[in-house]
């Protein structure tokens, strides 16, 4: 089990939880899918899974599943290949950009040294194989070998090709001191024990090849992929194995005293015996055999496959909780559920996704669509890329912006009761099949307005009676309306975002909703006067609890003071501000230059704000820096945040990532006016505990108290919205002693409230 620290809330719970947990404050969850695997390792009775999303590990004996990610300990998440080394019961783990850990009995030691390394061309770890203590690396440029026990590279041979060229390492083998390469154009052999292997002239081709992959030794033989069919090498002839039936092999492992063979068509394994077994159904990444006679297979679809030997029934399917897909676009919390939408992005290689909407009750997600049992989808497969999501509260309906389906009218289970495109609608299409809704805001009046991109009216509503209408904005944009997120400020005012540099659109209605004639906008430009914005490229606007519009655009931030003002005449200037600071001798504006993807606000007006180099919190009026992550000081999976949701029960703050979701349990709280629902945790205080006491449920920036039972004042603080913290100390700075302790809560009339009680032990 990987090891962690604890404290104690209700009940003991892991300081770095994984996402069926709730973390304390300053906590991290990780949110990520778990079905698609493309690595499997097994040390003793439990299999290790790896993919895009990290980790996870399922024990035979305790039939105990795990997530194992960068909360709790690992350095990376991108997953790429798993290799076991049972001598040091030690998981050799290589990432996606070539980053390394070691990880024995939980303990995670981490090698950067490949990907840190500055390589022309391609950069990548193909395999790995163990002999006499040392792991042999096939890489794209040769062949790296780590001391495994000192956890340090040892040595390395490159341009080993013909006359001394780079060539790719795609997989190694090793038999009596004869070490094996495996290359495109064929096996490749040297001896361990003589001559200097960083020289070519050491290295034989024992084998040519159109295309080589896969190499093993079993039984005293060589197994390798040549010409996409598995052969036999005795060190003197190469054979086919199985009469060249098995082609195309993906994996080639040895477990439990047999190779264990992964193709485009079967899982098979040849025994110490010599005889072939065909196993399993096809279209496997990987397989090994446990210590059980157990197979276990990953694929891309149903997360990890136990079965007995021999049989393709009796499957067991195992994988951890998680959203469908780690790709989410937007979030909203409804109800006390976390909605995530599955989202189109196509700088992340996604597109035409049918991944419908994740939803999160705080423990389990489910999801929409169900790739293993479509009878049990809610979102129709025609429905794709979900970018946006909005509520109906008044309805109780949820609705989401399909970047080609349409706008799509949900239950809140996900259920689709209602698509409006441009067959049944006022919305258009950019090209046959394709009706692009990018944005979704509603509006004090339940009335929802959209954005219809590229359309040549896309600016539209949803009335409260079914009408869907849509506007013209003349050339405003220049005819290239490629228009997407969408927020309403306190003056009932559109604030619309164009995608292509077109600026910021602001658009008001008028008295009559459905009559153009009284309508106004005004487009908002980088041009002093006319907004003074960092770039026309605008990627995010949010309100926040003053009224304030704050922008993100592809070069900074700026903030709309005075949206009163934009449509007035009377020479004021309603240009934007931007948050300038003293960096050393000179002055800057904060995160100017920096591509802002998202901002929320917080319970106490406090400002989240992603970029594409981590995330920041901010005070109220953005001049003070609360909180700074990046994948360097904190466990987020990426410094690439897509998008940003907020829990307002709990202040837990959601993170999408080009690399999946996680969670901050941060510290403000939407505010309760008449002190419901008010919690105390940890409580009770247990020895040893040295963290934060958590106060949730308050009225908006109330004064707190603390007293002892005799009605002495101990501490005080002021809650962030409806969230306040205490350290357990007093006013002198020591710990309290044991005791119960006693919370006040005073109104902004002076009235005080009985909030709650707490026990101290000591």
């Amino acid at each position: 089990m990987i090891k962690r620290f604890f404290i104690y809330l209700i009940f003991a719970l892991p300081l770095f939880a994984t996402a069926q947990n709730k973390g304390g404050l300053g906590s991290w969850r990780v949110h990520l899918p778990y079905l698609k695997n493309n690595a499997v390792a097994a040390l003793g009775s439990t299999v290790y899974c790896g993919s895009a999303s990290g980790l996870f590990s399922y024990n035979e004996s305790t039939r105990e599943t795990e997530r194992i990610s960068k909360t709790e300990g690992l350095s990376d998440v991108e997953v790429r290949l798993l290799r076991a080394n049972a001598i040091n019961s030690m998981l050799f783990i290589v990432y996606q950009n070539s980053n390394i850990d070691l990880m024995v009995n939980g303990q995670v030691t981490n090698m950067p040294q490949i990907y840190q390394r500055n390589i022309i061309g391609k950069k990548a770890i193909n395999d790995v194989t163990f002999y006499n203590g040392k792991a042999y690396l096939a890489c794209s440029f040769g062949i790296t070998v780590i001391d495994i026990n000192k956890a340090q590279i040892f040595d390395s041979y490159q341009n080993i090709g013909p006359n001394g060229s780079t060539i790719e390492i795609l997989d190694i083998a090793i038999l009596n001191n004869f070490i094996y390469a495996s290359c495109i154009d064929g096996i490749y052999r040297a001896n361990l024990t003589t001559g200097n292997l960083s020289d070519f002239t050491f290295w034989t081709k024992i084998k040519a090849s159109t295309k080589s992959n896969k190499i093993e030794t079993f039984n005293n033989k060589v197994y390798a992929e040549i010409d996409s069919t598995l052969q036999e090498y005795d060190t003197n002839n190469w054979t086919h194995v199985g009469s060249g039936t098995i082609k195309v092999v993906n994996d080639l492992q040895v477990y439990n005293s047999k190779l264990v063979i992964t193709d485009s068509n079967f899982v098979s394994t040849i025994n110490t015996d010599n005889v072939l077994d065909k196993t399993s159904s096809p279209y496997k990444n990987s397989a090994l055999v446990l210590p059980n006679n157990r197979f276990a297979t990953i694929d891309d679809n149903y997360g990890l496959q136990l079965f007995p030997g021999g049989e393709f029934g009796g499957i067991d399917y195992i994988a951890p909780n998680g959203p469908l897909k780690s790709l989410a676009t937007d979030f909203k919390f409804i109800n006390g559920l976390m909605y995530a939408a599955g989202g189109y992005a196509p700088s992340f290689n996604e597109g035409f996704n049918h991944n419908g909407i994740y939803i999160y009750d705080g423990t389990t997600w489910s999801n929409t669509v169900n790739p293993t049992n479509p009878a049990l989808s809610l979102t129709p497969d025609s429905i794709r890329d979900i970018l946006n999501l909005t509520y109906d509260a008044y309805n109780n309906k949820l609705y989401a912006a399909s970047y080609g389906g349409g706008l799509i009218k949900m239950d809140p289970t996900g259920k689709v009761e209602a698509v409006y495109n441009k067959n049944n609608s006022a919305l258009q299409e950019v090209f046959a099949g394709s009706c692009r809704v990018a944005g979704l805001a509603m509006d004090v009046d339940n009335n929802i307005w959209l954005t219809n991109h590229s359309s040549g009216q896309p600016v539209c509503v949803l009335t409260t009676d079914g009408t869907l209408k849509c506007f013209s904005v003349g050339s405003a944009f220049g005819g290239n309306n490629a228009v997407s997120a969408i927020s309403i400020d306190d003056l009932n005012n559109k604030w619309i975002a164009h995608t292509r540099d077109g600026g910021l659109l602001v658009y008001n209605h008028g008295q009559d909703l459905l009559n153009t004639s009284d309508d106004s906008y005004k487009v908002l430009t980088k041009e002093k006067g006319n907004g003074e914005m960092p770039s026309n490229q605008v990627n995010c606007i949010s309100k926040d609890r003053k009224g304030e519009m704050w922008v993100g655009t592809n070069n900074g931030l700026c903030i709309f003071s005075s949206p009163d003002l934009i449509f007035e005449n009377n020479g004021q200037s309603y240009d934007s501000r931007q948050i300038v600071i003293k960096a050393g001798l000179v002055y800057a504006n904060f995160l100017g230059g920096e591509n802002i993807t998202s901002i929320k606000v917080d319970g106490a007006n406090r400002k989240w704000i992603g970029t594409n180099n981590g995330v920041w919190l901010v005070s109220p009026d953005g001049y003070t820096v609360l909180q700074n992550f990046t994948i360097k000081n904190s466990p987020l999976l990426d410094n690439a945040i897509i998008s940003i949701g907020i829990n307002d029960n709990t202040g837990e703050v959601f993170f999408g990532t080009a690399k999946g979701i996680i969670s901050y349990m941060g510290d403000a709280t939407e505010a309760d006016k008449g002190f419901k629902g008010v919690e105390i945790y940890p409580n009770p205080i247990k020895p040893g505990f040295d963290g934060n006491i958590s106060i949730k449920g308050l009225a908006e920036n109330v004064n707190v108290k603390i007293t002892d039972v005799a009605g002495n004042l101990v501490a005080e603080t002021t809650s962030n919205g409806g969230f306040a913290i205490w350290n357990g100390r007093n006013f002198a700075g020591s710990k309290v002693e044991t005791g119960v302790y006693v919370v006040y809560a005073a109104n902004k009339d002076g009235s005080k409230s009985i909030v709650g009680k707490l026990l101290f032990i000591q």
